[in-house]
């Protein structure tokens, strides 16, 4: 086993947890890396328990989720890092942030309205509206659900505002 990779891994590994697939992409961007050495050191990390695919997995769930990302969309990311989630990571993460979906999407659309008024102009208010409903859809939730909570904030709104 080559020395110096399995130092450096040690060395990012103690800095951040790493995916299987994410540390083998950067140990092997290195042009002095061979790919067998790699692997051979990445089989070494796994042996000894160095490489925590679980812990990232969760990390990885709680980041996204905490940036108020759906659970599908969460699933797509983590695809392209070949990353498998079990279902009970999610609830589990849920649990411990302490909000589902739901709560996600009122988040956001808090977020998105905390700083303005609802206007009273219809087209202005379906204007708004349309913008939050995308800025939901772009994280990953469904038209319905977004549509839902909107309309909550809408009608809520425009009766404070009258």
């Amino acid at each position: 086993m080559n020395q110096r990779i399995y130092n450096y891994s040690i060395h990012l590994l103690a800095r951040q947890d790493y995916s299987e697939y994410k540390l083998r992409q950067k140990l092997r961007s290195k042009k002095d890396n061979l790919p067998h050495e790699v692997d051979e050191v990445i089989g070494a990390l796994k042996e000894r328990g160095l490489l925590r695919e679980e812990s990232y997995r969760r990390l990885f769930i709680r980041k996204w989720m905490l940036k108020g990302e759906s659970e599908e969309k969460i699933r797509r990311r983590g695809s392209q890092e070949k990353l498998e989630f079990v279902d009970s990571e999610f609830e589990l993460c849920s649990k411990e942030l302490g909000f589902s979906d739901e709560d996600s999407i009122e988040k956001l659309v808090a977020k998105k309205l905390r700083s303005q008024e609802i206007p009273k102009d219809p087209v202005l208010k379906y204007k708004l509206r349309d913008k939050v409903l995308r800025y939901l859809i772009s994280k990953g939730h469904g038209f319905e659900e977004a549509k839902r909570t909107l309309s909550k904030h809408f009608t809520h709104g425009a009766s404070a505002n009258d």
